[in-house]
């Protein structure tokens, strides 16, 4: 799983088991980690989103946005770009900046 911000990226994967279990996860993971540049790369370049701290994490398919933002129009946009090829679902935590006072 990876783990990117707009404003600074961290990254953390831990494999174990078995050779061809950690191959398989290798796999799953490469495949988790380009979607989840993909969806940061598609939220930095949207113009109403660039401002917002936001979180991509991608785990077997199911992205997953964390952050806050200065809309709902712009929480939805979010949920919308996070859609790329290969991403089963997203799970928008997103909160509205109005909403965390």
């Amino acid at each position: 799983m990876k783990r990117f911000w707009f404003a600074l990226s961290a990254a953390g994967l831990i494999l174990s088991g078995t050779t061809s279990i950690a191959l398989a996860d290798e796999r799953d993971a490469g495949a988790d980690e380009r979607q989840a540049r993909q969806i940061w790369a598609t939220l930095r370049g949207a113009a109403d989103l660039e401002d917002n701290l936001i979180q991509v994490d991608v785990e077997d398919g199911i992205a997953t946005l964390e952050g806050a933002v200065d809309s709902q129009q712009e929480r939805t946009e979010a949920q919308q770009l996070a859609h790329v090829g290969g991403i089963l679902g997203v799970n928008n935590r997103l909160k509205v900046r109005r909403d965390c006072d």
